[in-house]
């Protein structure tokens, strides 16, 4: 009875905020806000894009409520929306890090023009490709190395500023970076 009660609550609240009812939207962020947010950890593990990721998903959740239908349940259409919100951040993230590494070629390559010769398009590509499968291989390892490989091959951090920010001891990020360099060496091989 009172499962029952509670979802007739939510049906009212969902329905007040249809309506652009402010107390209703922010009762169901009240409510699910938590939840959401814990989701998302478990997809994009930095708790400050987390944050902004679950703000982002209630924004577009409460923009969009009146395509809502009552016959789903209001927590899998709200995690669904979680969901491609943090996959539209990695393919962002993804591809301005591609962009990055293309721009930073690129003025490499001017630079240094006497010293190599030009890359062609074939090659950019392929730098590119590269740079997306070791992305790729790094989303795959476990979250313990996955952190410290990010911060560390993608975002060249150096050894004490991993430290800093993953509050761990120099010494154990080193570990951890050794060892996701032998677990992303051996997923290139296979």
């Amino acid at each position: 009875m009172v499962k029952m009660s509670a979802h007739r609550d939510e049906i009212e609240l969902i329905r007040l905020a249809v309506n652009n009812d402010q107390s209703a939207f922010f009762r169901l962020f009240e409510r699910y806000s938590d939840q959401v947010y814990t989701f998302i950890l478990g997809i994009i593990p930095q708790p400050q894009d987390a944050e902004d990721i679950c703000q982002e998903t209630f924004d577009k959740a409460f923009r969009n409520i009146s395509s809502y239908r009552e016959e789903w349940a209001f927590s899998t259409w709200l995690y669904k929306i979680a969901q491609n919100t943090a996959f539209d951040f990695y393919r962002k993230r993804i591809a301005n890090i591609s962009t990055s590494v293309t721009k930073s070629a690129a003025e490499y390559s001017e630079k240094n023009e006497s010293l190599e010769p030009t890359r062609s398009p074939e090659d950019n590509l392929i730098t590119q490709q590269t740079f997306e499968q070791l992305i790729k291989a790094i989303k795959g390892l476990d979250i313990k190395y996955r952190k410290v490989a990010e911060l560390r091959f993608i975002n060249d951090y150096a050894y004490e500023e991993i430290a800093k920010e993953l509050n761990l001891p120099v010494n154990t990020v080193k570990t951890h970076i050794n060892r996701a360099r032998k677990l992303l060496a051996d997923k290139w091989k296979s």
